[in-house]
């Protein structure tokens, strides 16, 4: 086996992790407006903007977990969130870590970009593409390193703002969902901050950017599993939704690099080896 074919075969399962793991967590949000998932109150009118937000997460979230229809879904869904980003944390301050909807905002680029990643392995969608089932979105493959980069520094930024926070003491939440405990990434020692704002500017200059991520990957892993997972079963109520959702993006970094538009070449995207996809299936 190839270097090139070992990196693509990584790269494919590393996307199937955020594909397995975002899914996961957001079909929670749908399950709670529809159901009362956890303990919440279910929404009574479905036509309503939360009721169809409902919809769309209790439908997509699975379709991502497995990985049917990926693009098309991860579009709509990036929408979604932009739309709820707008209408409900925007207006309640600037910095998202701050005005409530980190979460939001990771999500929103997460879907943009897995909708030019596509499924990576393990999906439905590979099965189908053998029967040449294809989608318009297909057409953004090519563009993926451009919206991991995008990707990227959107994590890179909004890390560098937890940092801040842990060291000095500032954009502390103003905004968030209701009875949701603190978040666990923020209530490891404070010195992890220096590793945020350090670690949050080398990945939106794009340096470095592999150690760095696994760096902050197990941060995010200890974070979930010391603070957030001894509060309860399920991420949605024990604050550990973005500590899950940074590890993900995290393991994906580590393995594949930051994408496009880097200052390092450890950064940049290997070139898919000849005759492979990011899927890690053959075209031959």
């Amino acid at each position: 086996m190839t270097r090139g074919c070992a990196v693509a075969i990584g790269q494919s399962y590393a996307l199937l992790l955020v594909r397995v793991v975002v899914g996961l967590l957001f079909w929670q949000h749908g399950l709670e407006k529809l159901f009362g998932f956890a303990g919440a109150r279910p929404e009574t009118t479905l036509w309503g903007i939360r009721g169809i937000g409902g919809i769309l997460e209790t439908v997509g979230g699975p379709l991502l977990v497995l990985g049917l229809f990926t693009r098309p879904t991860a579009f709509i869904l990036s929408g979604e969130m932009a739309v709820a980003y707008f209408r409900a944390w925007a207006p309640r301050g600037f910095f998202p870590i701050a005005n409530g909807g980190e979460e939001a905002t990771l999500n929103a680029f997460i879907f943009l970009w897995l909708a030019a990643a596509g499924p990576g392995a393990w999906s439905v969608d590979a099965i189908l593409q053998r029967w040449n089932w294809r989608t318009p979105l297909d057409r953004l493959a090519p563009a993926e390193p451009y919206f991991r980069a995008v990707l990227r520094v959107i994590v890179g930024f909004l890390i560098t703002l937890h940092g801040c926070r842990e060291l000095f003491g500032v954009l502390l939440a103003v905004a968030g969902r209701r009875n949701a405990p603190p978040l666990a990434f923020d209530a490891l020692p404070s010195g992890v901050g220096y590793l945020e704002l350090v670690g949050g500017v080398l990945l939106m200059v794009g340096t470095a950017v592999r150690p760095v991520s696994a760096l902050l990957g197990v941060q995010a892993l200890l974070a979930y599993v010391l603070i957030a997972a001894p509060r309860g079963v399920w991420p949605i109520r024990n604050g550990g939704i973005e500590a899950l959702v940074y590890f993900a993006v995290f393991a994906y970094f580590a393995v594949a690099g930051g994408g496009a538009v880097s200052l390092s070449s450890d950064s940049r995207p290997e070139p898919a080896p000849a005759g492979a996809t990011i899927e890690g299936h053959s075209r031959r």
